[in-house]
This record gives structure tokens, sequence and C-alpha cells, in this order.
């Protein structure tokens, strides 16, 4: 049997110390075959560093989406881009259910609440959603947005009504299949952290035509970003949708590049992202997400009546079946950071 690559175990050794990987260190994991000794290799390894850096834990945090129409960002992978044609009819989820679904989502252990919204959604209304789902959910969930790209003014409008981070991701190809430029995302991304919120991200959503290089650059740029959550999506082919026929990665190639994220960003982020299943669960990704509502990797009004939306439960069992132990209560280290001296003054 031919012996295991010196290099790639030279490389995993140094991932597991915690401390991450260089840009070619990460470029030569990615370029493994997900079905190699070596890829079983990083993903053992993936696994006992998110171990090391949760205490063990594993968590799920609950999605709701809050409205669906056409989008005109046209984001070639997204049911709601004008271009693909998906969807051609507007709808908001009622506030009623939105603070409903809020409200069963902590009492059935959800720990971390997230509201999405199209980029047309007006800014004012999810300001209102943050404010009244922040009065019917307890003061420690952590509560985060999923919105369009953000001035400084927003972001801190953001945090005044109540939330503790975004979710904001430079996906991959953006600026070619998407007409959002990186600049715009990233800039988006300093107002988050200059508005002294937390940040949710990933490198997503992940194809089988993405490259090495690209998921390289991809993660060494997403980690750079400081966030607080992190790690490698696949993404969800929308039938409609112009990149339905490039197919989607396996579960074996996800897991991979979740362990191959782990190692590169090392053990000062606790949650990587994202358990769609065991087999990514036991490579390290240790946060799964709850879905009900509007969904852009879906077709129908709300996801979970009939879409591919997942529940609580679902979540805690890929969590369980890949081995990790489940956080009982509000995910930790989303308290709203302290804003910089130039910044306190538009707070207000």
């Amino acid at each position: 049997m031919k012996p295991l690559d010196k290099q790639i175990v030279d490389i995993v050794d140094k991932g597991l110390e915690g401390n991450g990987l260089d840009e070619n260190e990460v470029l030569a994991l990615y370029r493994v075959d997900p079905t190699s000794r070596e890829a079983s290799t990083i993903r053992w390894a993936g696994m006992q560093l998110s171990q090391k850096a949760a205490n063990g834990k594993a968590e799920v945090h609950a999605q709701i989406g809050l409205n669906a129409a056409p989008c005109g960002n046209n984001c070639k992978f997204c049911s709601f881009a004008v271009s693909n044609g998906v969807r051609t009819g507007c709808y908001e989820l009622p506030k009623k259910d939105v603070l409903e679904y809020a409200k069963i989502y902590e009492d059935q252990g959800a720990n971390l609440i997230l509201m999405l919204t199209t980029a047309g959604y007006k800014f004012q209304k999810l300001i209102e959603m943050v404010e009244s789902v922040r009065e019917v959910i307890s003061p420690e969930m952590p509560l985060l947005v999923n919105t369009a790209d953000m001035t400084l003014e927003q972001t801190l409008a953001v945090r005044r009504a109540g939330a503790n981070g975004a979710y904001h991701a430079v996906r991959m190809r953006e600026g070619v299949d998407t007409k959002l430029p990186v600049e715009r995302r990233l800039a988006t991304i300093d107002n988050i952290h200059k508005a002294g919120l937390h940040l949710s991200t990933c490198v997503e959503p992940v194809g089988p035509e993405n490259t090495p290089e690209e998921l390289t650059e991809a993660t060494m740029r997403c980690i750079a970003t400081d966030p607080l959550t992190a790690g490698v999506g696949k993404r969800i082919n929308v039938p409609g949708t112009e990149v339905f026929d490039r197919g989607m990665i396996s579960d074996v190639t996800n897991a991979l590049y979740v362990a191959v994220y782990r190692l590169a960003c090392g053990d000062k982020m606790a949650l990587n992202c994202s358990a769609n299943s065991p087999a990514i669960a036991m490579s390290g990704a240790n946060l799964a997400w709850a879905e009900v509502g509007t969904n852009p990797r879906d077709t129908v009004e709300r996801t979970e009546k009939g879409g591919r939306g997942s529940d609580i439960e679902h979540c805690r069992t890929v969590l369980v079946n890949g081995g990790w132990e489940l956080l009982d209560g509000p995910s930790q280290g989303w308290e709203v950071e302290d804003l910089s001296p130039d910044v306190t003054a538009l707070a207000m």
C-alpha cells in the first residue's frame, strides 16, 4: 500500500497545533483527492481541532426567512434572481409568524436566531422586525441579520435595534456569478465590525467548478475578516437557476473542505459550519442550520412546508450522529462589542 504523502502529513500536523496554515499549505490540502487516505487524515484532524476549539460542543442556529421577491442582484445560484426567472411573485412572512417562529426556536433549544431578507426588503422594516423579535426572545439569545450590503449608519442601526451581528459573505466567483462587487461585500463586513457587531460568514456556495486555487483564495480572505463562525458550504442547486447544470459537490468533498478550513483557521474560532450531514459533522463541522420561512435555496414560500428546510431536531440528530455533544442554552461570545471612538458619535 502506498504510504501517506509526507508533505500532507506534515501540514496536517502543523494544523493540529491550532495556529493556522499559510496559503501554500491550504492549497496543498484543497488539492487532495477527497476519497484518498490523505483526505481521511485531514478529516480526522479537522474533527480533533474543532473538538478542541469548541470543548466538544456543537450548536444549532435557526434561520427565519422574512420575504421572497425577484432580486436584481442576479446571483446565478439564487432562486430570487430575476435572471433565473424561478420566482415571479412577492411574499412576506407575516410579523406574527416571525415572532412565533422566534419564540418556538428558543423553546426548542436553538442556540442563535438569524433573520434573512432579500436585498429589496425595506431596511426600516428590517429594523422594526429586529426590535420586535428582540422583545420576545431572551436578552441572552444572539440575534443576527442576513440582508443586503449595509452602510456604517445601517449597521449601527441594526446594533441599536438589538442585533448582535450579521451574516455576510463574499461568495464564490462574486462579481462573475453575481452582480455584486467583492469590494462592496468587504465594505459591509468592515461596517459590521466598526459597528461593534460580530460576523458570521462562510466560503460559499461551493460547486464542483471551483478550483483549489479559488477555494484557497476564498479561505484566506474569509479568515482575514475575523468571523465568529465560518466554514465551507456547498451550493444547493435549485432547478431553473443558471448554475443548476454545474452539479453539486458530494458530502465527502464538503467534509474534506470543512476540515481544511478548520486546519487553515486554527482553534481561535469555536464554530465551524456547515454540518449538513453526519459525514461533514464528523470532519469538524459543529454548526448546523435550521430553516423556516423563505429560502434562496428553495422555490416554495415556506421552506419548512414541502421544501428543504430542516428543523431543530433534525439538525441535532445530524450533529449527534457526527460525534458531537450539544450546547445547552444561547451561543456564547456574541455580546455586542464596544464602539471605537471615531464611530461612537454616529451611534447616538
